[in-house]
Order: C-alpha cells, then structure tokens, then sequence
C-alpha cells in the first residue's frame, strides 16, 4: 500500500516521446524484466516492438543508451517523488516510512533477473549505477540536514557518517549474495535496509 504521503511511485511511459522511441523503450523494459539486460539483444527488441533496425538506430545508437535512457527516466521520476517526500508538510517519522514505501513500490519493479544482470563488471554499467548512486547521495544529504536542523535527527551524528553507512547498506543490499540470501525478495530487502538505516535495530515504530 502507498504511504499516504505518496499516491505511488510512477513508471515512465514514454508518452511524450516519438511513437517508435517509445515502443522500442516499453519494448526493452519488458524483454530486461524479463530475461535481464544482458540476454536481451537489439535484434529481440526490433522484432518485438516492431521496428526495423534502421529505426532503432535512428534514436538509439546501442541497447546500452537504451538501457541509460530507460534508467534515466526512472531515476528522474524517483528523484521527484523524493523531493515531493522531502517537502511534505509531515514529521520526519511519516518521511522517512513513506520513504520506505517509495523503495518498496520501486524495487517491486524490478525482476530479480534484472537485479542479476545490472551486477555485470561491465563498465559502462558500472558508471550508470555510479551516477545512479550519486544523485541518490546528494538527496539523501539533504534529507539528513534538513532532520538535523528540524531537531528530529540528532545533532552529533556527523552527516558524512550517516552517508558513509547509506552508501555501505546500499552497495551490500545490490550484492549477489545478499539477493541470494532473500531468496530474490527484492521488496522484503528494501524494507529491511530502509529501515535498519532509519530506525537501527529496534525496527520501526510499531502502529497502533
């Protein structure tokens, strides 16, 4: 269920683009989610969305910018969902649970093959989830400055601290063995890490 601050986490849909760019990206989306990035091949994604390759290369020059475009998109959408988060006129407790929610709702759109093909040692990969995480990290900066400064997040924690064990939990929770130990319950792990980060060992609090 979406937290009430949110109505739910938005997927691109690529309507404001050129109708066979955005075949060719809903097309990919749903062949990655299906058999991760790296089985998938710009031959598959023509055939199913009904393109030839002379159209594919006209928007695209390689699957990897389809790939960079359709993560892109999703980070833009995540990225305003988090600011509407940030600014909501609510206590930093409701924050940080419609937060978790908002991972939740992400992560569960995600296929676990997906997951698995997004940990290739392929550079160009490697650089996308760099920029990924980075904008992430400048968020979340913000996010504990601003609990610092409202009183609701202690002020000795040093907030290069707290985004030292952010970026630790993070890279652990998109490790192999830790997908395998959640036995691919992506939802389950987000859940876990956001609240481990928000509310340490004693877990959330609990609803009335």
């Amino acid at each position: 269920m979406p937290h009430r601050i949110l109505t739910d986490v938005k997927l691109p849909d690529f309507q404001d683009r050129p109708k066979k760019e955005g075949d060719i990206l809903r097309t990919a989306e749903d062949l990655f989610m299906q058999f991760g990035y790296n089985r998938v091949t710009v031959e598959e994604i023509c055939r199913e969305a009904k393109v030839s390759k002379v159209t594919f290369y006209k928007y695209f020059p390689n699957k990897f910018a389809v790939l960079e475009d359709y993560m892109g998109a999703r980070l833009k959408l995540g990225m305003e969902t988090f600011d509407k988060i940030r600014d909501a006129e609510a206590s930093l407790q409701d924050k940080m649970q419609a937060m978790v929610a908002m991972k939740e709702s992400a992560v569960s759109r995600f296929t676990p093959v997906f997951m698995h093909s997004l940990m290739s040692a392929d550079a160009d990969i490697v650089s996308l989830m760099s920029r990924w995480t980075e904008m992430s990290m400048q968020a979340m900066r913000q996010f504990f400055v601003d609990g610092q400064n409202s009183g609701e997040i202690h002020p000795d924690y040093s907030v290069d601290f707290l985004l030292h064990v952010w970026t630790i939990l993070g890279t652990d929770a998109r490790s192999e063995a830790m997908l395998n130990m959640y036995g691919d319950d992506m939802v389950k792990l987000s859940r876990d890490f956001m609240n481990f980060l928000f509310y340490g060992t004693a877990g959330p609090p609990q609803e009335d």
